[in-house]
Formats: structure tokens, C-alpha cells, sequence
């Protein structure tokens, strides 16, 4: 090597070391810095004709393991998504509280229980009669507060979930403003700083949804989320709306028509002006986006069901007349006869029977109209809809569709029902026919009493404009008839004696002994069938799913942070500054910094020397 070669060696190894030294410099500043990658050297040894002449720098790269980027951003979203669901299902437990404690719904309906039973044994006191009346007010009260606290949550969850829209809408602007640079530039599209900026930007918006990303051309990447929706392109973002609703209250749901929804929703409007609806089309499925929409519209829905059919269980539980049916034969088949007049709209007749060996219970309701009938139907209660406004051989057919054929449904005379199996065939069998009645009058001979109302009006479980069940927590109080002559507690006839216990007997068992069916909307012990058991055993096991639903949601959060925790030190293990690491290639650089610098000198004294001989 000539000493021209040696110095130009030397020259660009001063350079190298030089960009190395501000690298580690870089490195160790911001060793703290949040979003920032470790950078390395990339240099190229540099040939011309066929001989090595130095070293070339080509830049800093970034020391990234995009697989376990792309692993910890689908973790951030789990990990914002369960973080948000824990919070809510402790507040939701906190509201229920524990069953028998002072003021819980359990404790309440236990305060409840015992003053009716106190009433049964002395029927004839006013303290008694005044004490349960007391305890049944306490009660109601306290499901209109926990009414009015779920509502308090959703219409908190839609506020939020306007928030994180926004705080979306910002990110996905910032990281356009950033890819801009990046294009402008074709230097830009390999700088770090800008990667670093934009990688910062997306895993922020990773906490509030499910994004995937894409490398495309010039440095720039494309955001999409796992359940399609593109997010960015690479060029331009799309615009996120949502269009929040105030007041929301029990009736108030998603609805993919516009028409009926009540709730905001999320849009999606791409650069060419098209409009999507992110929640119909289920585009973001983790993420604290995706918690907020599933409390808002299913976790705190069904926290309202429950407290609504607790609601309905006491209406009917002490207002409410078992209708049972009468064992008929007609030549050779056999079925049931049940005298319907007394059935309210909302009211329900429950059909047992078989079919070709196959057991089968239906349950169908009294509605005043096709429409009614028709929204009972789709209420998810598990009932079939039964239009009364056609009169008994209208019933008797609508029933007989449901059934199917095997058996003979007709209508005798006046407003009995008659069910029959197919007699000789021996396919079918009718094992039982029944339903139940709300009893409206206060003292008309019925020990059944409506002690807890729809606001003035008898809860029946009505359809006729909409479902009477659906917020019926907020608004259920007790009968201001009976407050104010409790002797209504005892007196079923305008000649009842002071001290009979019939009525009484009936209010306290219709607590602790009367079973009822609930809607299997409410959640508990499944989704796909109603619930069984006495309003106070049903009031338990609303509180204690709460409380099962909390601990499973702490315990999921608790997992998901350990695994997203586990990922981020891995991460910073690569892509994290170690000043120890640093500092050994700091003297490193120092050591070939120096060795370059004394090959400069050589080569001087070697040219120095020349010039004297040639003097």
C-alpha cells in the first residue's frame, strides 16, 4: 500500500469512528427516552480496482425485532382492552356489593323478607304493617339507585369511548404528518429518528384498537386493523366520527339502523368520502375502543337486565295468580283445558309436551296486537309473542302453528284454550298446561297483591310498547295505593279481618318459597335458557355472578400485563440502550480512533522523511 493509500485508509477510519462516537453519544443521551431504538454503525469497506481503500459509512440502523414489535402492539391492545373491563366490573361489584351486607340488594331483600314475616305472624299490627311497607320501599329505592348508577357507567363509557375516537383521530394525523417527511425526502426514509417518531405514534394507538402494520415503499407503513379496517394507506388517514348520545338510558342500544339506534357509533371516512360503521361491521376487536363498546353495549346491558328482572320477579312474585290447567280427554286424545280471561298482555302460558319422544316446554305471552307479538318474539326472553286482538280461534291457531302437527289446539268455548295430543297415534303427549295472571285489583278477593308497581301502573310484563322489562329497575316503586292504607296489606276483601294472615302468608312466600322463571338475557346460569328459582335466590345469584365476573376480570388484566411485561423486557433487552454496552463501544471507538491517528502520523514521518532525502 503507497502512503497516499495509507492516509486515505486512515482518513475515512477517522470518520467512521468519529460517526460511531456520535452514535454512542446519541445512544446514551437517550437512553431514557421513551420510544427510542438502539443505533448501530452500518459501514462498507470501500474497493476500487480491486483493492481495499478504506471504510465507507452507510448510516445508522436501528436494532429492531419487528416480530416482536408486531407481538407486543396486538399485547398493548389486550392489555388496554382488559385494563378498562376490570374497572368497570370492580365498580359494577362494588355497586352490587357483597351478598347480606348492610344496604346490598341481598341484605335489602333479606330486610324485606323478615318484615313480611313478622306481618304474617301479627297481620293485625300498623308497626308491622308499616315496617314492611318500609323495607319494601327501601328495596325499590334501591334498585332505581342501581339503575340510575349502570346508566351512570354507559353514558361514562360513551364519553370515553368519544375520547379515545379523537385521541385516534390526532395519532393517525401525526403519523401522516411524519410519513410525509419520510416521502419528501429519500434520505428521510431510512432515518431513524422519523421510524422511532412514527413506531411511537402507532404504538400508542395500539392501546386503543387491534392494529396490524404493513412496510410499503420509502420507508412509509400501512395500518389496518385486525378486522379490515385500513386505517392508513401509507399516504392519507382515515377520518374517525362518532356521534355521542346523551341521555343514555335503559332503552338505549346499538342498532345497525340508524332508525333505532340510540347509542353513538364509530365511522370510518376514507379519502374518497366513503363511509363505513365501524361497530356493524365488528372492525375493532381489542384495544380500550373495544372495551368501551362491549360494556356500553352488552357487560353494563346485561348488568341492567338483571337488575330488571329483579325487579319484574318481586311485581310478580306478590301479584301474580298460578292459572292451572284441567286435565280434558276428547275421544280418544288427552290434553289440558286453561281459561285465559284473566291473562293480562305480558302475561304467560306455559305449554309442556313431547314429540316423537323429544321433551319441549314453549312459553307464550298475551300481547294486544301483531306488533307486540311480534317484538315479544324477538326480546330474546325465550317467549313466543301470541296476538289476543283476534279473538280465542285466532289464539288457538297461532299456537297450533307453533306446535306443530300432532296435536289438536282449539278453543272449546269462550276464552278456554284446550290442547290435545293425537290420541290413537301415540306420537305425541301434552304433559302440562299452565300460566299466570296478574292480579289488578286491591281487595277483590285475590290474595295476591301488586304491591310493587310500574311507576302508577301494574306491572304485567307487557310488549305493547316496547318491553315493559327493559328499565323497569328505575322505575319501580310500591303501589302508592297500599302506602297509603297498609291495612291493604292484610284486607283482600272489603271484609277481611284484621288479623288474617292469607295475604300476608302469600307476601312473605312469595319471597322465600314462590319460584319464578327469568329471562336467560339476564346472564345467569346461561345465556340460552331462563333461570329458575324464588326472586331472593335469583337476587343472590345476581350479586354473586357480579362478584365472579370482577375476580375473572382482575385476574385476566393481571395475565395480560404480566405477558405484555414479559414482551417489553425482551424488547428493551434488544432495542433498549445498556450504558455498560455503550461504554465498552466507547472505548473501542477511542482505541480505533487513536490507531487511526497514529497510522496519520506514520505516514506524515514517513513523507517527512522523503522530503528530506530529496533535500
Amino acid at each position: 500500500m503507497s502512503i497516499s493509500g495509507a492516509i486515505n485508509s486512515a482518513l475515512t477510519g477517522l470518520k467512521a469512528t468519529q460517526a460511531g462516537i456520535d452514535l454512542v453519544s446519541n445512544n446514551v443521551a437517550n437512553s431514557g427516552t421513551v420510544g427510542y431504538t438502539r443505533r448501530v454503525l452500518l459501514t462498507r469497506e470501500d474497493v476500487a480496482g480491486g483493492r481495499t481503500t478504506g471504510v465507507n459509512v452507510l448510516g445508522a440502523q436501528r436494532i429492531l425485532d419487528t416480530l416482536l414489535q408486531k407481538q407486543i402492539r396486538l399485547e398493548n391492545a389486550g392489555a388496554g382492552y382488559t385494563s378498562v373491563k376490570a374497572s368497570y366490573h370492580y365498580s359494577l361489584d362494588g355497586m352490587f356489593d357483597a351478598p347480606g351486607a348492610t344496604g346490598s340488594l341481598t341484605g335489602l331483600m333479606s330486610s324485606l323478607s323478615t318484615a313480611l314475616s313478622a306481618l304474617a305472624t301479627n297481620p293485625s299490627t300498623f308497626s308491622n304493617r308499616t315496617t314492611a311497607l318500609s323495607a319494601a320501599a327501601d328495596l325499590a329505592a334501591s334498585l332505581n339507585s342501581l339503575s340510575g348508577q349502570v346508566q351512570s357507567l354507559r353514558q361514562t363509557a360513551e364519553g370515553a369511548l368519544g375520547a379515545a375516537v379523537s385521541q385516534a383521530n390526532s395519532l393517525l394525523q401525526q403519523i401522516a404528518q411524519v410519513s410525509t417527511q419520510m416521502r419528501a425526502n429519500p434520505a428521510n426514509a431510512d432515518s431513524p429518528g422519523l421510524q422511532d417518531q412514527r413506531d411511537l405514534l402507532i404504538d400508542q394507538l395500539s392501546q386503543l384498537m387491534d392494529v396490524q402494520v404493513t412496510p410499503k415503499q420509502n420507508g412509509v407503513v400501512s395500518i389496518s386493523t385486525t378486522g379490515g379496517l385500513l386505517l392508513f394507506d401509507g399516504q392519507q388517514p382515515v377520518t374517525l366520527g362518532f356521534d355521542a348520545q346523551s341521555p343514555i338510558g335503559p332503552q338505549s342500544f346499538y342498532d345497525a339502523d340508524p332508525a333505532k339506534r340510540r347509542v353513538g357509533t364509530i365511522t370510518a371516512t376514507n379519502p374518497q368520502g366513503g363511509r363505513t360503521d365501524v361497530l356493524a361491521s365488528g372492525m375493532i376487536r381489542s384495544g380500550t375502543i373495544a372495551a368501551y363498546i362491549e360494556l356500553r353495549d352488552e357487560v353494563l346491558v346485561q348488568a341492567q337486565t338483571q337488575l330488571d328482572a329483579v325487579a319484574a320477579g318481586l311485581a310478580s312474585a306478590m301479584s301474580d295468580r298460578d292459572l292451572a290447567g284441567a286435565a280434558v280427554t276428547s275421544g280418544g286424545q288427552t290434553g289440558f283445558d286453561l281459561d285465559l280471561s284473566a291473562l293480562q298482555n305480558g302475561n304467560p302460558v306455559t305449554v309442556s309436551v313431547t314429540a316423537g319422544g323429544v321433551p319441549r316446554t314453549v312459553t307464550f305471552v298475551r300481547t294486544g296486537s301483531a306488533a307486540a307479538a311480534a317484538a315479544a318474539t324477538a326480546s330474546g326472553n325465550g317467549v313466543i309473542g301470541i296476538d289476543f286482538s283476534g279473538g280465542m280461534a285466532s289464539v288457538a291457531g297461532q299456537i297450533g302453528t307453533v306446535l306443530g302437527p300432532g296435536f289438536a289446539v282449539s278453543s272449546p268455548a269462550g276464552s278456554t284454550l284446550r290442547i290435545l295430543d293425537d290420541g290413537a297415534a301415540g306420537t305425541t303427549d301434552v304433559r302440562g298446561l299452565s300460566g299466570r295472571a296478574t292480579v289488578t285489583a286491591l281487595n277483590s278477593g285475590e290474595v295476591e297483591l301488586p304491591l310493587f308497581t310500574d311507576g302508577a301502573g301494574v306491572y304485567t310484563g307487557s310488549y305493547e310498547n316496547g318491553s315493559q322489562l327493559a328499565g323497569f329497575a328505575a322505575r319501580i316503586t310500591v303501589n302508592a295505593a297500599v302506602k297509603n292504607d297498609p291495612s291493604l296489606l292484610v284486607a283482600y276483601t272489603p271484609s277481611t279481618p284484621a288479623a288474617d294472615t292469607a295475604r300476608p302468608d302469600h307476601l312473605r312466600d312469595a319471597l322465600s318459597t314462590r319460584t319464578l322463571s327469568f329471562t336467560g338475557a339476564a346472564g345467569i346460569g346461561g345465556s340460552s335458557a331462563p333461570w329458575s328459582g324464588t326472586i331472593s335466590e335469583f337476587a343472590n345469584q345476581v350479586v354473586a355472578t357480579q362478584a365472579t365476573n370482577a375476580i375473572s376480570a382482575g385476574n385476566l388484566d393481571s395475565g395480560q400485563k404480566v405477558v405484555l411485561n414479559a414482551l417489553q423486557s425482551r424488547f428493551s433487552e434488544q432495542s433498549g440502550v445498556n450504558i455498560d454496552v455503550e461504554m465498552a463501544q466507547l472505548i473501542q471507538l477511542q482505541t480505533a480512533y487513536g490507531a487511526n491517528a497514529r497510522v496519520m502520523t506514520a505516514a506524515k514521518e514517513m513523507l517527512d522523511m522523503l522530503m528530506s532525502i530529496g533535500a
